[in-house]
């Protein structure tokens, strides 16, 4: 985690909230003369994060907003389709073409927001089709998705389901 302490701080208190909505100390660090600061974190699971900077000692209260956030991925494998199935009909309903953006997963519901991740690409994908059907693979992406990730093999991939 790296931020600034616009307080003019020299010891920062950095808390994290997660999906519970609850905010937790995840750090104290001291900040250098400008109020830069850097601190490691492990997240318990993957997720989006929310996180808060008050300087040592000051009061914050629940509501307060956060000065910024952070996705967490889980690795996982995806190959993409498309070619040969375009003019089709997903599983979900949806008319399959080369430009059409969405990921196909075994579980989740049709429509549910996926946020990708790949080599410093993200985008956020509706779940649009049922798959896919390889062992070890846990995402298929529609060849629109994969091209603009880059991701045009076979890739381990961010993958964080939205909710």
């Amino acid at each position: 985690i790296v931020g600034n302490s616009q307080h003019g701080a020299a010891s920062v208190l950095v808390e994290a909230r997660g999906a519970d909505g609850l905010w937790s100390q995840v750090a104290t660090v001291v900040a250098d003369g400008s109020g830069s600061f850097e601190t490691l974190w492990t997240p318990p699971t993957a997720g989006r994060y929310d996180f808060r900077f008050t300087p040592a000692g000051a009061a914050r209260t629940a509501g307060d907003t956060p000065d910024g956030s952070l996705s967490v991925y889980r690795l996982q494998k995806a190959t993409y389709y498309g070619p040969g199935l375009y003019g089709r009909r997903t599983a979900c309903g949806k008319k399959l073409t080369r430009r059409t953006h969405g990921v196909a997963h075994r579980t989740l519901p049709c429509g549910s927001r996926v946020e990708v991740f790949y080599a410093g690409k993200k985008r956020t994908v509706p779940v649009i089709d049922r798959g896919p059907f390889v062992r070890g693979v846990s995402w298929d992406l529609t060849y629109a998705t994969a091209r603009s990730l880059g991701a045009l093999s076979t890739a381990r991939i961010g993958a964080l389901p939205l909710g």
